[in-house]
């Protein structure tokens, strides 16, 4: 016993458990990530120092942002990530009950072009996310989270015949590109409310041609 109060005294001296210092520094990302995500918005990734990145997240140290990221693109590529996947969980991954999965694919189309008019959206994964990311990059982050969840809603809205049977994946992609496109008419529109509402409206058209019979409008 006095062993084991010795190593606990001589853990706390080096600033606790391996849990403890896990925990200190999963938080020190997440408190970077949240600076990224503020700072990246305004005054934008360009404007933004890593001085900056490590007063506005309160981590101390210069040292703490380089123990977490190689340099400020890999912070964006964090920021983008998280952005891109809280936005797919609003849009997508939370329907009402009861929810067919045309109505969750319709809603959450609209969702992501909702989300055009938003500032972080806008600049973060509208804008700066494929010049600074890269498309290769983009498309693989987007692979695995937005297109990914669109894909599967596409899936289950033709097996519930709601969508006429077609190419699952190429419709998928074909959405998809419809959407960024609009989005980003939304995002550089100098009337976004406006750009908005008719980006919605061809939305609907287009979503309501590929309805089966059984189909008779957009929800």
């Amino acid at each position: 016993m006095q062993c084991v109060g010795c190593y606990h005294r001589w853990m706390a001296r080096r600033g606790g458990t391996d849990e403890d210092r896990r925990a200190r520094g999963d938080q020190t990302r997440r408190d970077l990530i949240a600076a990224g995500r503020a700072l990246f918005v305004d005054p934008g990734f360009l404007k933004t120092t890593i001085g900056e990145l490590v007063a506005r997240s309160g981590v101390g140290t210069r040292g703490a942002f380089y123990h977490h990221f190689d340099n400020k693109a890999e912070l964006f590529h964090a920021v983008f990530t998280e952005v891109e996947q809280d936005l797919m969980l609003r849009s997508l991954a939370h329907p009402p009950p009861g929810s067919s999965a045309w109505e969750i694919l319709v809603t959450g189309l609209r969702g992501f072009l909702d989300a055009a008019l938003e500032p972080e959206v806008q600049r973060i994964i509208l804008i700066d996310g494929p010049v600074i990311l890269g498309w290769q990059t983009l498309r693989a982050i987007q692979e695995a989270c937005s297109i990914a969840m669109i894909e599967v809603m596409v899936h289950r809205a033709i097996s519930e015949g709601s969508i006429e049977p077609q190419p699952v994946r190429e419709l998928t992609h074909m959405l998809v590109a419809a959407l960024e496109e609009a989005a980003l008419l939304v995002a550089h529109s100098s009337d976004p409310d406006e750009a908005r509402a008719a980006s919605g409206e061809v939305l609907d058209r287009l979503l309501g041609a590929l309805t089966s019979s059984r189909t008779r409008s957009v929800p």
